[in-house]
């Protein structure tokens, strides 16, 4: 009864709610870098992670470069081609293929700037999404500021070890990086202060080196969502780690 009245007394004045159509894709829709991360298992029952860039044309074909962790063993930027189709509603597929390896294939959904992925081949349990880089400043004083962030993974050793850790790190503009992190291995807790620099590539990827109390660590990363968000991977061997950082 409130939404009959409510919608008598817009009447009365000349308002009329009309209903607004639906998004409707094509593959136009998916134009410019994505920056993604995938987590889960392999063909091998492995462990894998993988973050990179990839650039979809607009009419279904994709290049980039990706970075990925199976079971602790890396392989940094390796380029990647593939193809992608989408339906009206957004659904879609896509397939990627790295340099010297087999092809992958995603289910795809698009919802605005991000993509929802998951490999569909047997035997693989992989999920992830990509966002939108945007209008990013891809320079080092592109990214001058303080990012908070968070990561979950594993160390691979004899056997398993969970990771997960959370901070904040603030960048000067020139390559510097200073900050604090808490997190958790294999159940011992830590905190830290961080030291480290960091390089930001024209094309919106780059490296970051950190380090603590008593480890030094390495990674990729890929920035996106307009410079304001960061998709990072662990490049130390041995580790199956990403996390996601926010200006």
């Amino acid at each position: 009864m409130r939404l009959i009245r409510l919608f008598t007394a817009l009447a009365g004045l000349g308002v009329f709610v009309v209903a607004q159509p639906c998004v409707a894709c094509t593959n136009a829709t998916l134009n410019g870098n994505y920056g993604f991360v995938l987590t889960g298992v392999n063909s091998s029952s492995q462990l894998t992670a993988t973050v990179g860039q990839i650039t979809a044309n607009g009419s279904g074909k994709l290049t980039g470069t990706e970075t990925v962790s199976n079971n602790g063993a890396i392989t940094s930027d390796v380029s990647i081609t593939g193809t992608y189709s989408l339906n009206k509603n957004c659904t879609g597929t896509a397939t990627i293929t790295p340099s010297g390896g087999s092809a992958s294939t995603y289910s795809l959904v698009v919802i605005g700037t991000q993509i929802e992925m998951a490999e569909i081949d047997s035997a693989f349990t992989e999920s992830g999404y990509a966002l939108a880089q945007g209008k990013a400043t891809c320079s080092d004083a592109g990214i001058k500021g303080t990012v908070a962030y968070h990561g979950i993974g594993w160390k691979v050793s004899k056997s398993l070890i969970p990771v997960a850790f959370a901070g904040q790190i603030i960048s000067n503009g020139a390559g510097s990086l200073t900050g604090t992190q808490a997190g958790s291995v294999g159940g011992v807790v830590y905190s830290e202060s961080l030291t480290g620099s960091y390089s930001l590539t024209a094309n919106c990827t780059g490296t970051i080196t950190l380090t603590g109390s008593d480890v030094t660590t390495h990674s990729n990363f890929v920035l996106v969502n307009g410079g304001m968000s960061t998709l990072v991977i662990q490049t130390d061997a041995g580790t199956i780690t990403t996390s996601y950082g926010q200006k």
